[in-house]
């Protein structure tokens, strides 16, 4: 059961660890500089602490996201798990994943157009997609401990490497609640609404149904432990780097600042390698999203399980036409959508964890949450 735990908790890893995730620490250190401890900070909570509470919230529905979802009403229940997805899918993360893997190997190989490494990528996804207990195995078993090698040498040669930072204009409450915004883009909260449930009904089927639910809960709880611990590491990595190295990554595109340091560091070919951990890294989040969002579409037109790769293919080719709008279009879009319905999330999440009971009054306060989103948003 423990070699168990240490897969599922590399899974959640690998599966958070994506596209956002290679990119907003380092632009979160760049921007903040010297007070880029205040910028991780902000970026802890909205990046650490609120996905592993989506973990544990949908732990405490029994894997159901369902039941979580309909926590705001029943229209809720319908209609977030689309609109989650969809970001989280076809129309948002997936395509960024492909953007971000592109940015990392064609800082080194610029004539690597983005049409056809979208191709290629998407065909990878979708045959990784086709099983799940294999795409968990495979994230857990042999993406992650590669990726976690190869960035832990590249975060220890940054570390060893740095120089002196000067003063920041900034102020530590600004890059407090820069790194707080910015964690908002990484989207793990959406993710770990979806990702816990994949993972809770695999411990259960591999404990047993009959096994006592709160032990189930708890066992389920250690893998989110350890996939949090090692995406902290991660984040204050990464978020060091981009403020020690900011000179470098001050003029970049934000999927590009990863491989110009790595380049920077370790020389051309070493970097190489370093591009090839962002490509696993945004496969192993693609590949989960993809698959999560197919079977969704799949349930929801209550269509039996053979129908999955169909809908599969249909996700992987929307994916692959939204990628072409590059890193900066997907964000056009995906921004306002994050702003409005990211504090409703939240404040549902907390809900569900402190208020076992008044429904109404949770419908209530979700409802009016985006509304007061939707006013600061478009009418302050």
């Amino acid at each position: 059961m423990r070699k168990h735990i240490f897969i599922y908790g590399f899974s959640i890893f690998s599966m958070f660890f994506g596209s956002g995730n290679l990119v907003f620490p380092l632009k979160i250190g760049a921007v903040t500089g010297s007070n880029w401890l205040y910028g991780f900070f902000g970026l802890f909570i909205t990046g650490i602490i609120l996905p592993f509470l989506g973990l544990f919230v949908i732990k405490l529905h029994k894997g159901s996201y369902d039941n979580f979802f309909g926590e705001a009403g029943h229209i809720s229940r319908i209609l977030l798990p689309l609109f989650t997805l969809s970001l989280l899918g076809a129309f948002g993360v997936v395509p960024r994943c492909i953007t971000v893997a592109h940015g990392g190997i064609e800082y080194l190989f610029p004539e690597v157009p983005l049409i056809g490494f979208s191709i290629t990528f998407c065909i990878i996804c979708f045959f990784l997609c086709l099983n799940d207990k294999f795409m968990i195995t495979m994230l857990g078993k042999w993406f992650t401990p590669i990726k976690l090698i190869l960035l832990t040498i590249l975060i220890t040669i940054g570390v060893v490497s740095a120089k002196t930072l000067a003063p920041s204009i900034l102020t530590p409450n600004y890059s407090f609640t820069f790194g707080f915004a910015k964690g908002y883009q990484l989207m793990d909260l959406f993710a770990a609404f979806f990702f816990s449930s994949l993972i809770f009904k695999q411990i259960q089927e591999l404990v047993g149904k009959d096994e006592d639910p709160k032990k189930t809960i708890l066992l389920a709880l250690k893998p989110s432990f350890i996939g949090a611990f090692l995406l902290a590491l991660a984040y204050l990595g990464f978020t060091f780097l981009g403020a020690h190295y900011q000179d470098i990554a001050a003029d970049l595109s934000p999927e590009l600042i990863l491989p110009a340091i790595a380049q920077h560091l370790l020389g051309r070919y070493a970097a190489f390698i370093i591009s090839i951990t962002i490509t696993l890294s945004c496969i192993s989040t693609a590949v989960a999203l993809n698959n999560i969002y197919a079977r969704y579409l799949c349930q929801l037109c209550k269509l039996p399980s053979n129908y999955f790769p169909l809908f599969l293919m249909g996700t992987t080719a929307t994916s692959f036409l939204v990628s072409l709008l590059d890193f900066k279009g997907i964000a056009s879009f995906l921004s306002p959508a994050l702003e409005i319905s990211y504090p409703a999330l939240i404040t549902l999440t907390l809900l569900s964890i402190f208020v076992k009971k008044h429904q109404i009054v949770k419908t209530v306060i979700f409802y009016s949450m985006i509304l007061i989103a939707i006013i600061y948003k478009y009418l302050w």
